[in-house]
């Protein structure tokens, strides 16, 4: 047979401990750690862009410069510069040239000395050669011709300053440079064909000692520019990840969280306003958040030490009252098997040892219980026997009957015939069947023969009518119930000196089964004497056939059937008196 597992009190408790300690507070710390770290990631990002905000606007600004320096050296006093350069290039005289050059040079010294960041200027010639101021090129003329940036500039419009994506210059000069190029305008008659302007860039320093940063520059291809003062290489894995974003042709100025070999990262894309350069940003989100993290680890280490301790301290405070509960346990496990003997040893404290003292006590009293039921058992027993013993009699008696019958018939005396027919019938019903239930036709019948019985002994004075619905004589109902009901009618609701008075018998349908009502118009009686069979009727039967009385019906019914069904007597005296049974269909 299932049964049914019950939590014991100890997991009851650490349950009760884990939902109402330990679950709100992981969640607290949760939302808390949540909180700290997006506070730590926020704190640091505002730091760094703050550094970022200064380094760009350094850098905006020396672009800016070196943009109008580029600008001044081609258009100041109508192209003087451009004119002079090209009438240097045209000159076919050393003497010729040095004249023009120091010209060039008083100029360029001019410009210079309003912007003191210019590394190198060189003009490049459309048939060859160039003209350089300050540092020469390191490198050949051929090779800067052949240099994508350069031939990038010369498609592009004329007129128009562009940046190279490089921070090395082509000079031996070995700091970071802008390097910027000017294609003059082809409407000028001009020898100059490129103008090569490098100045000093202050770029920051990148070598952070700060682990949590890291940063450099790219260009719009998306390719890192390498400064003078950072080479460390960067994880491809950053790289690929960079080329993505700068596919999508846009990206806002908050950070991206990305994973790079398993391990989260910040990622923040800062870009110049006169560049299509970028600063790259990269926080570890781990090393941002550590102190978050250590936090988290502290309060889980907390978390589960009071967890141990409070376990150790229910298994040292429930310790004695487990121990008497579990033997209480076992006791009622041996009471469930039958075993009413077992007693349990009343120790433990207050009510555990009052709940002990009761255990025993109701096992004492279900053993007297058990041996009171036996007793009434072996009682209930022998009565069967007597019962059965005394069924010798009315055997006995039927067969007599049958007998004197036998001898009437012959001796065609029909009235004593007739009367121990309805005799023997109504010996029959009451004894000879087993069944305590019988068919309501079955039961008229009996009681028509008890009606022939009392015509006999009173001469046939006796004025009883049936009115019997027909379609109710198959149901059944209990045995000998309607007898002492017409039985009390006839003793106690005739005038004696007046038997012809009517009785009626009805049987009818009801809403809640069938309906008997038995009727005489005699006497009637008070409301004493209606309580008296009501409640004491044994002290008001006569005859020798019932022996049950009214209260033994009403309490027959209302023991098989309960409410609503019963048994009603309405009486008045001088007015008759009418007997209600209420019985359902069966």
């Amino acid at each position: 047979m299932f049964r049914h597992r019950e939590i014991g009190i100890t997991k009851y408790f650490i349950g009760v401990f884990v939902l109402i300690i330990i679950v709100p507070f992981i969640l607290f710390i949760t939302i808390f750690y949540k909180y700290y770290s997006a506070s730590l990631i926020q704190r640091s990002m505002y730091q760094v862009d703050q550094q970022l905000d200064i380094a760009s606007n350094n850098m905006n600004a020396e672009l800016k410069r070196a943009s109008l320096t580029t600008a001044t050296i081609a258009n100041v006093n109508d192209h003087m510069i451009l004119d002079a350069v090209s009438e240097w290039s045209r000159s076919s005289t050393s003497v010729e040239k040095i004249r023009i050059a120091r010209e060039i040079d008083a100029y360029l010294n001019i410009i210079s000395n309003y912007s003191n960041e210019i590394v190198s200027v060189i003009f490049t010639f459309k048939d060859g050669g160039y003209y350089y101021f300050k540092n020469p090129p390191a490198i050949s003329e051929s090779s800067i011709r052949n240099l994508p940036w350069y031939q990038e500039a010369l498609r592009s419009s004329n007129g128009t300053t562009f940046i190279v994506d490089s921070l090395n210059g082509i000079t031996s000069d070995k700091q970071d440079v802008f390097t910027l190029l000017l294609h003059p305008e082809r409407s000028l008659e001009l020898e100059v064909e490129m103008i090569y302007l490098t100045t000093h860039a202050s770029i920051p320093d990148f070598n952070h000692s700060n682990p949590e940063i890291q940063q450099f520059i790219i260009d719009r291809n998306g390719n890192r520019i390498v400064n003078q003062n950072n080479h460390d290489k960067v994880d491809p894995e950053i790289m690929k990840k960079l080329s993505k974003m700068l596919q999508k042709q846009s990206h806002d100025d908050d950070y991206s969280f990305i994973k790079i070999n398993g391990e989260n990262k910040l990622l923040k894309l800062y870009s110049f306003e006169k560049t299509d350069w970028s600063i790259v940003n990269i926080l570890d989100e781990s090393m941002v958040t550590r102190d978050a993290d250590q936090f988290l680890k502290i309060s889980l280490i907390f978390i589960f030490g009071s967890f141990a301790l409070f376990i150790l301290f229910l298994l040292w405070f429930f310790r004695d009252i487990l121990r008497p509960l579990q033997h209480l346990i076992r006791a009622m496990r041996k009471v469930e098997k039958g075993d009413f003997l077992t007693e349990v040893k009343a120790d433990g404290r207050g009510e555990i040892k009052r709940l002990s003292f009761s255990f025993n006590r109701m096992i004492s009293q279900i053993r007297d219980l058990i041996e009171e039921r036996d007793y009434k058992e072996r009682a209930r027993s022998e009565a069967e026997i007597e019962a059965l013993q005394s069924q010798i009699n009315p055997h006995f008696l039927s067969n007599t009957l049958n007998s004197v019958r036998v001898m009437a018939m012959i001796a065609k005396t029909d009235n004593i015939r007739k009367i121990i027919d309805s005799l023997s019938a109504l010996l029959t019903h009451v004894f000879r069947e087993p069944n305590s239930l019988a068919r309501i036709g079955q039961e008229i019948k009996v009681l028509e023969s008890y009606v022939h019985i009392m015509q006999v002994r009173y001469g046939g004075k006796l004025n009883i009518q049936f009115h019997i619905d027909d379609t109710l004589l198959n149901y059944s109902m209990p045995k000998m119930l309607l007898q002492p009901i017409l039985e009390n009618a006839i003793f106690h609701g005739l005038d004696q000196q007046n038997m012809n008075e009517l009785i009626e018998v009805k049987a009818i349908r009801h809403e809640l089964g069938v309906c008997f009502t038995i009727t005489d118009y005699s006497k009637g009686m008070t409301d004493e004497q209606v309580r008296g069979l009501l409640q004491q009727g044994e002290k008001y039967q006569r005859g020798n056939f019932s022996g049950l009385g009214v209260n033994n019906v009403l309490r027959r019914i209302e023991l098989n059937y309960g409410h609503p069904y019963g048994l009603e007597i309405d009486s008045k005296l001088g007015g008759g008196t009418i007997v209600t049974i209420l019985l359902p269909l069966i």
